[in-house]
This record gives C-alpha cells, sequence and structure tokens, in this order.
C-alpha cells in the first residue's frame, strides 16, 4: 500500500493518505486476489486524476468524462482494424516462429482491446478501461522488442491508441457512464456479440478497399449504439464535440482516407455538429427568465 500511496501528490498524501490506507484494507480484507487488484487500480486511477488535476469537480475532469466512451469507442474500433491486418501473417503457415509468433501476440492483444472496449462501454468501466490499457502496452512491447519497430511507429501508431486508452482510465469515478447493461448474461451476451463480430470482421476475406473500412466503421458503430444517447448527452459545447471526435478521426484514418469523399464529408458533419450545439447552448442560454420579472 506504501508504493500506492506515493503516487499521490506529496499534500493530498499527508492529509489524506491513513484514509486511502484505511479504506483500502478495509476493502481487501480477507479479499481475493482479484478484489485485491481492482482495488489497487482504482486506487491508482484515482491518484494519477489527482496528480493531473481531473477531479469531478473541475472543469478538466468533466470534459475527459465527457470524450471518455469515444476515446474507447476509437480504441477499441482501432484495434479490430489492426487485428485484420495481422490476420494474413497468422494464417501463413510457412513463415518462421520468430515472425510469426509476434504476429500471433499482436492479433490477441488486439483482440483483447476490442474486447476490454465493449466490457468498458456495457458498464464494467474499471476493468474494461484497464484491460484496454494493458493490451495496449503489451502491443507497443511485442512491437518494440519482438519486431523491432522504430520510434515511428511507436509516436505515430502506438502513442495515439495508449492515449485514447489512458484517457478512459483517468475518468472520475463518480462521472463514469452508467453501466449499459446491468446483468451477468446481458454481459455475456454483449461478449459472445463482440467475439463473433471480431472473428468475422478479421478473419473474413475482406478487400484493402471500400469494404476493408468496415473493420473501422462496423466496431465504431457498435460501440457508439453501446454508449447509447447518455454519451452524446454530455457533448454540451462545441469543443466538446470537437474533442470527443478526434479519436476517431486519428485512430479511424485509414478509414477516412479511403477515399476522397468519406474524410470531408465527416468532417462537414462533424462541423455541423459542433455548430448545432453552440447554437443549442446559446439560444437556452437565452431563454432562461430573469429574476423579478
Amino acid at each position: 500500500m506504501t508504493a500506492l500511496l506515493r503516487l499521490y501528490p506529496a499534500g493530498f498524501r499527508r492529509e489524506f493518505g491513513d484514509e486511502i490506507a484505511m479504506a483500502y484494507h478495509e476493502a481487501t480484507r480477507g479479499a481475493g486476489r482479484a478484489a485485491r487488484t481492482r482495488e489497487a487500480l482504482d486506487v491508482t486511477g484515482h491518484a494519477l486524476r489527482m496528480r493531473l488535476g481531473l477531479g469531478s469537480a473541475g472543469r478538466r475532469g468533466r470534459l475527459v468524462a465527457a470524450v471518455a466512451p469515444f476515446t474507447t469507442v476509437a480504441a477499441g474500433a482501432s484495434a479490430l482494424w489492426w487485428a485484420g491486418l495481422m490476420a494474413p501473417a497468422v494464417k501463413e503457415t510457412t513463415l518462421p516462429a520468430q515472425i510469426a509468433v509476434p504476429f500471433i501476440l499482436l492479433a490477441v492483444t488486439h483482440l483483447v482491446m476490442v474486447l476490454g472496449a465493449a466490457i468498458a462501454l456495457s458498464g464494467r468501466w474499471a476493468a474494461g478501461t484497464w484491460t484496454v490499457l494493458a493490451a495496449c502496452a503489451a502491443t507497443t512491447v511485442v512491437d518494440v522488442f519482438r519486431l523491432g519497430g522504430g520510434l515511428d511507429l511507436v509516436f505515430f501508431v502506438r502513442t495515439p491508441l495508449f492515449l485514447a486508452a489512458l484517457a478512459a482510465v483517468l475518468c472520475p469515478a463518480d462521472l463514469r457512464p452508467q453501466p449499459r447493461v446491468r446483468t451477468a448474461a446481458g454481459l455475456a451476451a454483449v461478449v459472445v456479440w463482440t467475439v463473433l463480430m471480431a472473428g468475422v470482421l478479421t478473419w473474413a476475406p475482406l478487400p484493402g478497399g471500400s469494404l476493408g473500412g468496415l473493420r473501422f466503421a462496423v466496431p465504431a458503430a457498435a460501440g457508439l449504439a453501446l454508449a447509447g444517447r447518455p454519451a452524446f448527452a454530455k457533448l454540451r459545447t462545441a469543443p466538446a464535440v470537437l474533442l470527443a471526435a478526434l479519436p476517431l478521426f486519428v485512430l479511424g484514418a485509414p478509414f477516412w482516407t479511403r477515399d476522397a469523399c468519406t474524410g470531408p464529408l465527416a468532417l462537414g458533419l462533424l462541423v455541423v455538429a459542433a455548430a448545432t450545439v453552440s447554437i443549442r447552448r446559446r439560444s437556452s442560454r437565452g431563454r432562461r427568465p430573469i429574476d423579478g420579472l
């Protein structure tokens, strides 16, 4: 527990360290390894949020909470697209083991990210987002140490994916999305559907052209549907709309740039949506009653 407390800012640790340690020991007393790991991850996330000033009462914390579902969707959709790229190497039986094994590991870690995103959007936020972040880190390790990936790959590909996963982890606990699936049977159905979708889109012989973009578009649409109306309701300002769309545009670049029309059309729709939100916000302010009249 001492190592976890050191993650907090010094002032906060001096003032609330004993309370945090007591709460942690009470929560983990007699608990199994899974429960202790879950509590440790919760403490780690809270410490990181305190370090970065991402409390639920501050503007930055609320903004991170607003965009977190969309970063999770983008991370899951991007992971499935990359898993589809790994599939041909995984299927190839003539590759030597030193090449085939890293590609198999990459395919597995990307599919784990997809599953983690689905779990998070279903309502098991902490478990799902930490799964996405851990799988993203594992992917980077395989890229660098098993395939010899350079800094360009890490910076342009892995860093945006890692930042999207980290933004979801840093969502303030009391502003996390409410569970969309409240029963174990419902969660199992989401997991099964995600596995089937990932299997079809990964192993189906989709061409690299317009149909290849389905590997990003389908999971992105499914993730947005799973996030539902509550996620969109938090986007109350034009900057929030633009920031929420940023990970979808960055991580979905292979889809948006597949032809000369898709990207500009999506960008135009985004600008219209941001402008609409801004106009509605200003009009609602103008309709507020004035005290005394």
